[in-house]
């Protein structure tokens, strides 16, 4: 795989988690990365990797617009995202529901935008954090019911992967060259925040522990350090520099879930 020396990455979210991940990847191939959280205390530990730290609200449209413009990103990772209330529909306020899109959607829009309008330049990419719940209605080995306690959730990250097929259209039709692509972590990820309380709260309707529980539905465990590590292959490798969707397992590598029309591969 290709070092990352040349590159300046922009990843939101980079506190914690898998945001923090993949900066600790990009960090280790030799790329300049700035890591955006809006705890500058919680920023400490991308700021000790090597990352240089902005602490700010990445649904601030001001912003990202100001830091895409002054830092001339070569790679733009859209990783901010809510925690997930664990709850059935009935206990749900629109406020735990919406969560996802007042925060997964709203920072993706507002990426996404500051990207088109400033615009990055030609060949620059922009990556955006989905999930493999996006796909629960299109894929039958995901039953709806197995995932009705995430509320929201699942539209929101359903979204931010059409939001990147809408982004690709406008690029394409200015010429802008920018790339927009989705990333999609297949399987529960326990040892982050986010992925340990949805794996608990499923595990405690199943009478098991959150790996447990993972194992079960998955077969393996995904670290964060990992899925860091497949996001730096996938940005320093040039197969795939095209294509919109990767989903990411422990036991499959990455894989891409976007396929173009018949008419266009024929």
């Amino acid at each position: 795989m290709q070092n990352l020396n040349n590159y300046r990455i922009v990843v939101t979210g980079a506190s914690e988690g898998l945001g923090l991940a993949m900066a600790k990847a990009f960090l280790a191939r030799g790329a300049k990365v700035t890591a955006i959280a809006r705890n500058a205390e919680r920023l400490e530990q991308a700021r000790q990797l090597g990352a240089t730290t902005i602490a700010g609200d990445a649904t601030d449209a001001r912003l990202m617009d100001r830091i895409v413009a002054d830092g001339h990103p070569d790679i733009l990772v859209l990783n901010a995202g809510a925690r997930l209330p664990m709850m059935p529909i009935d206990k749900q306020t629109w406020d735990d529901f919406s969560a996802g899109w007042n925060t997964d959607v709203k920072a993706s829009l507002v990426g996404m935008q500051a990207a088109l309008n400033t615009p990055m330049k030609p060949g620059s990419r922009v990556m955006t954090m989905s999930s493999g719940a996006a796909t629960v209605m299109s894929l039958p080995f995901i039953q709806p019911e197995s995932l009705r306690l995430s509320g929201g959730y699942i539209g929101a990250k359903r979204m931010v992967w059409y939001m990147a097929h809408q982004a690709n259209a406008v690029s394409r039709e200015r010429e802008l060259g920018i790339q927009f692509q989705v990333l999609l972590p297949s399987q529960l990820i326990p040892g982050t925040a986010l992925g340990h309380a949805v794996a608990s709260a499923y595990g405690e309707v199943e009478g098991v522990s959150a790996e447990q529980h993972v194992l079960h539905r998955y077969g393996s465990i995904l670290e964060p350090d990992t899925f860091g590590k497949m996001v730096a292959d996938l940005v320093s490798d040039p197969t795939y520099t095209g294509g919109v969707a990767y989903g990411f397992r422990a036991d499959a590598g990455i894989m891409p879930l976007d396929l173009e029309p018949t008419s266009k591969r024929a």
